[in-house]
């Protein structure tokens, strides 16, 4: 059982919060299987042009697309919903409800370990200040240690206001995780991971986050497969960014903020 309490206010003075056995090692298995395949069958179709921290480190990209077992698993943590609604609701989005969801889903892929990577932070600018605009959740699905490139954290950098700085190593501390585990950080923390000398892969599955105006890494709605999305509830449709789609004109449409209404629309025109 997840303290919802204790993790909001351990995330908001550290800015990281480490949650122990979140899942069960049968859907560990499966979800590591997975990753594992679609990493083999996809790598040498990637694009080359990839930003400098994914440089030579096994990744996956749209989890989304892959399998809906991989949403399924991102979904069903209740309390990791309860979470994220705290941190990152727009409070002012009155078209869906305020016990649901409005933040969206960023990005979703899985990602293993080769080379450390520097002290970075995730939220593209860094600022202090009491509202998140994003944040980082991943599902441990190999045992993470400093010796296979487990991940390090300046604990309270959140609210330093600056960009990383690598001379703040020396006050890393290591989150040392099991599989099962989940990690949860606010973007704007310095981060970033030990180098993996284990000869072994340290595969972790990571869904970032964000307010809903924020725009996602790739153009999920375009993209969804059909058949994922009507399996889909619309809560987790509007966490796909369904609800928050740009018009291509003003006479088709004005408010980015829509409600579930818009996905009674023809919203299959976005979907492949």
């Amino acid at each position: 059982m997840i303290d919802i309490e204790k993790t909001i206010k351990t995330i908001e003075t550290e800015g990281y919060a480490l949650i122990p056995q979140v899942y069960e090692q049968e859907r560990i298995n499966k979800l590591l299987a997975l990753c594992k395949e679609f990493y083999e069958n996809s790598k040498d179709q990637v694009s080359k042009e990839v930003p400098y921290l994914n440089t030579n480190q096994p990744t996956i990209y749209n989890l989304q697309n892959k399998d809906i077992f991989f949403l399924e698993s991102l979904f069903f943590p209740k309390e990791i919903e309860t979470i994220l609604i705290h941190l990152l609701n727009d409070k002012w989005y009155k078209q869906i409800p305020s016990d649901n969801p409005n933040y969206i889903l960023r990005s979703y892929g899985a990602r293993s370990s080769n080379k450390g990577l520097p002290l970075h932070i995730d939220s593209f600018i860094p600022y202090t200040g009491n509202h998140v605009i994003g944040m980082q959740m991943a599902i441990v699905l190999e045992d993470q240690r400093i010796d296979n490139g487990c991940t390090l954290v300046i604990p309270g950098s959140h609210q330093f206001g600056e960009y990383a700085s690598q001379e703040a190593l020396k006050k890393a501390i290591a989150i040392e995780s099991k599989a099962g585990d989940v990690v949860l950080w606010d973007s704007r923390i310095w981060h970033g991971t030990t180098d993996n000398n284990s000869g072994k892969t340290r595969w972790a599955i990571v869904a970032t986050y964000t307010r809903w105006w924020i725009k996602q890494h790739f153009n999920i709605p375009l993209n969804l497969p059909q058949g994922i999305y009507e399996k889909l509830p619309d809560k987790e449709k509007a966490i796909l960014g369904f609800c928050s789609i740009p018009y291509k004109n003003e006479f088709e449409g004005i408010d980015l903020k829509t409600g579930y209404e818009k996905l009674k629309k023809d919203v299959k025109k976005y979907l492949v």
